[in-house]
């Protein structure tokens, strides 16, 4: 009887632990897709497909969010030369996204030669040799309403414009802003982010355009940005404040101004007559 006991506890703490392994939910795909990513740049390989492989089964998890899942996981399966599992990965993200273009910066000629190949195969037309290949560098973090830099380097291609599309998570719109060539194929933007009083994520990405302003190249993708995890900051003037929020604003809206040679109190109901010359004192917000 004890001995059934056990066993049938052991089932169950079994089946708890699957059931928490493959149930993501929404509120955690974001921190799954963290942790896998963090244990793959920890060259934990094993650990990260483990990690992610949840996300990319998970209905809740958006087409974004299974991508960067599924990309992640390819680049692990490639690095530990299980080039059929990475070829199996590669080619379900092509299947979300026959356009899809790497996130990895990592440059490695043999990962684009094997993903080139892979679209040759899959997509009619496709032409490795058209387009552009850029590199770019830009923070993962800052601080709201201070300016960003983020730098491109355009190694293959004929570039006539690069754009940076910006917009705070949440916001449907992105806002665009171009880039600056700088000489050598690089170009640089300078973006300032809106001040906040509360910490929040700059979403982004980075279009190389032909002379036509046709898209040859991106970074990311309108619907699989990049991020900025930006804490609260601004200028102090960034919003004006009501009247009654200035320093000056005491209780019973007297208002209080201070000069070198004291300090001058002015009530609502407004000074005696004849107490102060005219034009003397001008108060201002």
């Amino acid at each position: 009887m004890v001995r059934a006991l056990i066993l049938a506890v052991l089932v169950v703490t079994a089946t708890a632990g699957v059931a928490r392994a493959d149930d993501v939910g929404p509120a955690a795909i974001e921190a799954y897709l963290q942790r896998g990513k963090k244990l793959f740049e920890e060259q934990e390989y094993a650990g990260a497909i483990q990690t992610l492989a949840p996300v990319t089964r998970d209905a809740r998890a958006t087409r974004s969010q299974r991508l960067r899942a599924l990309e992640v996981i390819a680049l692990a399966q490639f690095i530990k030369n299980d080039k059929a599992a990475a070829r199996a990965t590669f080619e379900r993200i092509l299947d979300i996204d026959p356009g899809y273009q790497l996130r990895d910066t990592s440059g490695s000629p043999a990962l684009r030669a094997f993903f080139d190949d892979l679209k040759k195969q899959l997509i009619p037309g496709f032409d490795p040799n058209a387009g552009a290949d850029l590199e770019y560098a830009a923070p993962t973090a800052g601080s709201a309403g201070t300016p960003i830099e983020v730098e491109v380097r355009v190694t293959r291609g004929n570039v006539f414009d690069l754009v940076i599309a910006t917009r705070r998570r949440g916001e449907l719109a992105y806002s665009l802003a171009p880039l600056t060539p700088r000489g050598d194929n690089r170009w640089r933007a300078r973006v300032t982010s809106a001040p906040s009083s509360k910490p929040y994520v700059l979403e982004y990405y980075i279009e190389a355009r032909d002379a036509g302003g046709a898209p040859i190249a991106r970074i990311a993708a309108p619907d699989q940005p990049l991020e900025i995890a930006l804490t609260a900051g601004g200028p102090a003037d960034s919003g004006r404040r009501p009247w009654y929020q200035h320093w000056y604003v005491y209780a019973g809206g007297a208002a209080v101004a201070a000069g070198i040679g004291g300090v001058i109190v002015a009530t609502t109901r407004g000074p005696d007559p004849g107490s102060l010359p005219p034009h003397t004192v001008t108060v201002t917000p």
